[in-house]
């Protein structure tokens, strides 16, 4: 056969190639209205089902018009406690779903209603993430007050290693003396053995002008435990002993062993409106029914991408202080939050 012959033909069957036809769609989508929609699932993102159909360009429903799909290919599900599992979707009964994965003959049944993507792009946890607050009120009239906060807080999460460190302070004049000058200073480094277990280094450090203290300087190590980390609520639990101490204004400057006790309670009510409450306890070993304690609680709500509004209360208690210093200090604060 001539060579030319031989070009012709083969540049025949590579254009009766191009023009054999696709492999046909087999998903399935039912929508609420009995209308039947034969394509290809490509994504379930914000409420949005993505459908490609060899007839059209690719059509977008919304959710809520969809009764029930079948898919004939493995899909990426993600349900709204966090939880993902890759496989073929088919509809049972009652709104559930049998997913088979793809890593395993178990099958999985899952409510469609609790479905928040199928394909979604994957979205790169950040490795740091923080906020910056500041907030203040004043009063004038029979009392002249004016009291400002500001602060920020920030961690890195890597494989197993996190840190974290948060800066606050707060400053009260009042008929132009200061009543209030609160610093706080913290550090904390996590090291992970497993997704519950955690040893930790913690550093701490307080200067409050009005309780006596120059500085207050909390430093050791000691172990943790996540009860709770989904999306919705996060919980842990903390215990070490740390090396305390205080330098003070006036009186003896003390240096001591306690025990510290924490622990870290996160709520997300909606996606907009979120709670958090950390408390941390040390006892001493020396002295015993000494103690120090400290509440942090705070309500942020959302008013934009990065911008949430936060209000915060603080107490500072101490049940060994001089006779001119009370035991307790409590801050109610409103705050402008910007996160990162």
């Amino acid at each position: 056969m001539k060579p030319t012959s031989i070009f012709i033909i083969s540049l025949i069957v590579f254009c009766s190639l191009l023009f054999v036809p696709k492999q046909g769609y087999s998903d399935e989508i039912f929508l609420k209205n009995k209308d039947k929609i034969s394509g290809e699932v490509l994504t379930l993102s914000k409420g949005i089902l993505k459908i490609s159909t060899p007839y059209s360009k690719s059509i977008e429903l919304d959710k809520s018009q969809v009764k029930s799909l079948r898919t004939d290919h493995p899909v990426r599900v993600q349900l709204e406690n966090g939880w993902s599992v890759k496989g073929k979707l088919n509809p049972t009964k009652d709104g559930l779903y049998s997913i088979k994965t793809t890593k395993s003959s178990r099958r999985a049944i899952i409510p469609f209603d609790e479905i928040v993507s199928i394909n979604a792009p994957k979205v790169e946890p950040k490795n740091w993430k923080g906020k910056f607050f500041a907030g203040g009120t004043q009063q004038t009239g029979n009392t002249d007050r004016l009291t400002i906060t500001f602060g920020g807080e920030g961690k890195l999460k890597l494989d197993t290693e996190e840190f974290e460190i948060k800066f606050r302070t707060i400053y009260t004049e009042e008929d132009d003396k200061i009543t209030s000058r609160n610093t706080l200073g913290r550090g904390q480094y996590n090291h992970f053995f497993n997704e519950k277990w955690y040893g930790l280094l913690s550093l701490e450090a307080l200067k409050d002008k009005f309780k006596n203290l120059n500085l207050r300087l909390a430093i050791g190590p000691g172990l943790g435990y996540v009860v709770w980390d989904d999306p919705i609520k996060n919980l842990k639990l903390e215990a070490g002993i740390t090396y305390f101490s205080e330098d003070l204004k006036t009186g003896t400057d003390t240096q001591f062993m306690t025990g510290r006790f924490s622990g870290v309670f996160d709520y997300q009510f909606s996606e907009n409106l979120s709670f958090k409450n950390k408390t941390i306890l040390f006892p001493s070993f020396e002295n015993v029914g000494e103690f120090t304690l400290r509440n942090e609680a705070g309500l942020s709500t959302r008013l934009a991408e990065a911008w949430s509004l936060n209000l915060s209360h603080i107490l500072d208690y101490d049940n060994e202080t001089p006779a001119d210093v009370k035991a307790a200090d409590s801050f109610l604060i409103l705050a402008l939050q910007y996160d990162f």
